[in-house]
Order: C-alpha cells, then structure tokens, then sequence
C-alpha cells in the first residue's frame, strides 16, 4: 500500500527492457510502494536480446514483445509506464549491430543528454539511478546509458532553470543525489551457488563474467527488498523471453529468494560520499521532509 510521498521523485534511467526488473526492481517497488513517484526512461527495446523461451517471440515480433513485458513488469513494480526513446539494442561489445544507423551507441549524444535533462528538469526528481561506469557487465548500452544520464544531471543541476526552481518554492532537494545499479564483485559465482544450494542446477558463469562487478568499498547503498520480493520475481516473469529455465527464482521458497534477490547495490555517484561514512539503507536519507508537494 502507498504511505503518500508524491512530494519524492526518482528518476530511472536505463537501456533496455528487464534492465528495470533485475538490477534493481525491488529498490523500484520499494520506493513506489511508499509513495514516491518513479519515472523510467528506457532506451531501447531490446531488439538484439535472446529468446530463451522459443516459443515467446520471433526475431521479427522481438521489439513489440519486449515493450509489452516491460509495461507489465511495471506495473507489478507499481510504477508508472515507461519512456522508451526509441533507439535499437546495440548488441554486445563488437556485434554488427554497434554498427546499426539507428543503434543507441550511434546516437546523437546531445540530443540523448537533452532529452534526459528535459526530463530531470520537468519532472524534478530528487533522486535518479543509471548504470555505473562499468554497465554491470560491459554492455556498450549499459554505459551509453549511464554516460548520458550522467552528463544530463550534471548539465541540469548547472541549468538556469534548475537555478530557479531551486531558489523559488519548488521542491529544494531537485536532482539531490545521483547513484549507479552496481554488483558486488564475484556476485555471478555467489548467486550461481546459492541456486546449487537450494537443489537447482544452475551453470557456473563463463570465466570471463567471474570478475564481473565492483570492489565492496565502492558500495555505498546496500537496499535491503526482501520485502518486495513478491514484486521483484513478478517484474522478472514479466519478462519471459529473457527468462533462463536454468534460473526458475519463482519456484524457490520465499526466504531462499530474499537471500539470493532480496539485496540491491548501488555506488553514490553525487554527492560523493566521504570516506568512512556508513552504508545507508535509504536513497531518499535526508530528503524524507524537506521537499513540498507540488499544488
């Protein structure tokens, strides 16, 4: 049940769709479920993602099958219809499709970052979450995406419009804080046996995702969702085509679940925070009561 926050905004901003569900649907559902309100921009739709359900799409049908998982898994996160700008999946680092005229790492990056910053400026959230430098994983979209929503905080927070809606009566922690979806290196070994433990077969990841993730200090947020669970797996069915048989997190008891998906780590981007101060469970800390409702 929402508690009534409409004052608090969080503004996602990610590549493609399930980016929304894995990584961090259960901070999403977490904040909406308080009532904060949360806009995702999505970049893509996926085009170039595997159909791991055979029967769940066809390389032609992908794009609009994808949209309309990603409009279902948020609405089980409770948040609000996605923004997707409509650039194609680029693929992974050296497919033939980097190369696509109409691919997001093709892209204008002044009409990208314009967008966003419209977007940061209009809709004035005080938080927003992309993907760190790394995009978790190397994805040349993860980091497109993280590299422009970067450069459209920062350009916002300089605007002149920022300047004065953050000396009028309009909400003063606008575009506060910004932080990056991040995993604790060695997560894909973790989580792999985990699932082993609780009778699952899941495969070890390829020796050249072992490393995947970052060092535990730059760690700054950890988000505990355990609450949110029921959410999380739901945004994650959501997405079928992408769903690995290997990895049926759904048929797990609840608290096997909360162990393997109930935590989400982000780095705080903005401001940085100084050196030995503890890690925070709440991305709104401090900004609970100092924002006004709009009228």
């Amino acid at each position: 049940m929402q508690e009534g926050n409409p004052h608090l905004r969080l503004l996602a901003c990610f590549a493609h769709p399930d980016d929304e569900a894995f990584p961090v649907g259960g901070t999403l559902a977490t904040y909406a479920a308080k009532g904060v309100q949360v806009r995702l921009i999505c970049a893509t739709l996926g085009e170039e993602g595997e159909i791991r359900q055979p029967d769940s799409a066809t390389r032609e049908t992908l794009p609009q099958v994808r949209l309309k998982e990603l409009r279902g898994s948020c609405q089980s996160l409770g948040i609000g219809q996605p923004i997707v700008l409509g650039y194609r999946d680029s693929g992974m680092d050296g497919d033939s499709a980097n190369a696509h005229p109409s691919a997001f790492v093709q892209a204008d990056a002044e009409e990208v970052v314009a967008f966003i910053e419209e977007q940061m400026l209009s809709f004035q959230p005080q938080v927003v979450v992309t993907f760190g430098p790394d995009g978790l994983y190397g994805h040349p979209d993860h980091i497109a995406i993280h590299l422009h929503t970067t450069s459209a905080f920062h350009r916002a927070r300089s605007s002149p419009l920022f300047r004065e809606q953050t000396t009028s009566d309009n909400d003063p922690g606008c575009l506060s804080k910004l932080f990056y979806s991040v995993r604790p290196k060695g997560f894909r070994t973790l989580m792999t046996m985990k699932l082993r433990e609780a009778g699952i077969d899941a495969p070890m990841p390829p020796p050249e995702r072992l490393d995947d993730g970052v060092d535990p200090e730059l760690i700054h947020v950890e988000m505990d969702v355990s609450d949110m669970i029921e959410q999380k797996i739901a945004s994650q069915l959501s997405h079928r085509t992408q769903q690995s048989p290997q990895r049926p997190y759904h048929k797990l008891p609840r608290e096997v679940a909360c162990d393997i998906l109930g935590q989400e780590h982000f780095t705080q981007a903005y401001p940085e925070p100084a050196p030995g101060v503890g890690i925070p469970q709440d991305m709104f800390e401090g900004l609970w009561s100092t924002a006004p409702s709009r009228p």
